[in-house]
């Protein structure tokens, strides 16, 4: 057996210790593996799935989709990690957000973890391999892609509110890329170390339920229960002993030729993290009388998206990269709410002809007083 129990080492040149610099990744690689970001809108995962079923020789044939089935796994409220490793054996820590993690550059520790379980982690990997040998004789592994082993780091002073927060710190691991693609997730959820506080997410369970997409009110009828079930009590927590508050779930598609496709991945908050979504207006919308009519529609759509569960992400983001959370890191602030809202409400703004002008305006008027109260009353 390849893996043996390892035994704690520190590491140079890889993973970043206290005592030397990482090597820093190829950009290009960098920009591939940075974990994708998911959308909580079923009705964008619909029209992704058309685009893809529509026949290219008649472009303008209705695609009517069978349902699909899909399975869910616990979303946790941790902060985003992965572990990148090279054929070399090179390791990387990264986050959502920075590529090369360091010990004088780290988020909430992770990296410095890390850099004491070298071995631990190549083992890890080769354990992965072995599987994904298992599952494809006859294909090979390409050594020009990183093995990404993408997961959530969670445990103690990391979030609060939730239960996991009751936890030491762990790595969990969400997602697996090999060959530049991700897995299927239930084929390698029996893997993780435990002993060295590196779990699966499978842990806490599996959920199914079915994608209907001729009826996405039927989808959310079956789909939001269970996410509010798991934001009143954690089901990873629980299998600890603890008892409390989780966040969601998230979904990805059943059948192989969609799985691995991350556009297709989406999630259903409950609890405290439900979003609010923006009721559509009584009737289509072509334009707009007047530009007053507009920048009420941008200003009323700016409160429901400006949602306290934003801002404090955009607060941790700006932690994350290390920006200083005070007057010198306000644009900063208001860039990546805009951002956020733009990319995440895009169905929304494109359907309903939301001026992103006057949206970008409203949200920065409003994540601005929010990141001042924040700054002035110090809270971290």
């Amino acid at each position: 057996m390849p893996c043996m129990e390892p035994e704690h080492v520190q590491v140079a040149n890889t993973i970043p210790s206290t005592t030397s610099q990482p090597t820093v990744a190829p950009a290009t690689d960098a920009e591939r593996t940075l974990y994708p970001k998911i959308t909580n809108h079923v009705d964008e995962i619909v029209k992704i799935l058309q685009h893809l079923e529509r026949d290219p020789k008649n472009p303008e044939q209705e695609v009517v989709l069978d349902p699909i089935p899909i399975v869910g796994t616990v979303k946790l409220h941790g902060t985003h990690a992965d572990i990148v490793i090279y054929s070399d054996d090179s390791i990387f820590c990264q986050s959502r957000n920075i590529t090369s993690l360091s010990a004088t550059r780290d988020n909430q520790g992770f990296a410095n973890a890390m850099s004491k379980k070298r071995k631990v982690l190549l083992c890890l990997r080769d354990l992965y391999l072995a599987r994904w040998i298992q599952l494809n004789p006859n294909a090979t592994i390409s050594t020009s892609h990183p093995i990404v082993i993408a997961g959530e780091w969670i445990g103690e002073k990391i979030q609060k509110d939730v239960a996991i927060a009751q936890l030491s710190r762990r790595f969990v691991i969400i997602s697996l890329n090999i060959n530049g693609q991700w897995q299927n997730d239930t084929s390698f959820s029996g893997i993780s170390l435990t002993n060295h506080d590196i779990y699966n997410i499978a842990r806490a369970g599996l959920f199914n339920a079915t994608l209907y997409p001729q009826d996405l009110q039927r989808t959310l009828a079956e789909i939001e229960p269970l996410a509010e079930k798991v934001a009143a009590a954690c089901p990873f927590a629980s299998t600890f002993g603890i008892q409390g508050p989780g966040e969601g779930l998230v979904w990805k598609l059943a059948p192989s030729q969609y799985n691995s496709n991350p556009t297709l991945w989406f999630k259903t908050k409950g609890g405290k993290f439900k979003p609010t979504f923006a009721a559509r207006p009584p009737k289509k919308i072509k334009s707009f009388d007047t530009v007053e009519e507009q920048r009420k529609e941008a200003a009323r759509v700016a409160e429901l998206w400006c949602s306290e569960q934003r801002l404090e992400q955009g607060w941790d983001v700006m932690r994350e990269k290390g920006v200083e959370r005070s007057l010198r890191g306000l644009a900063e602030f208001l860039k990546w709410v805009q951002l956020d809202v733009l990319v995440e409400e895009r169905g929304y703004i494109k359907r309903y002809k939301v001026d992103e002008g006057d949206l970008k305006i409203s949200v920065a008027r409003i994540a601005k007083g929010w990141y001042l109260e924040r700054v002035q009353s110090g809270i971290e």
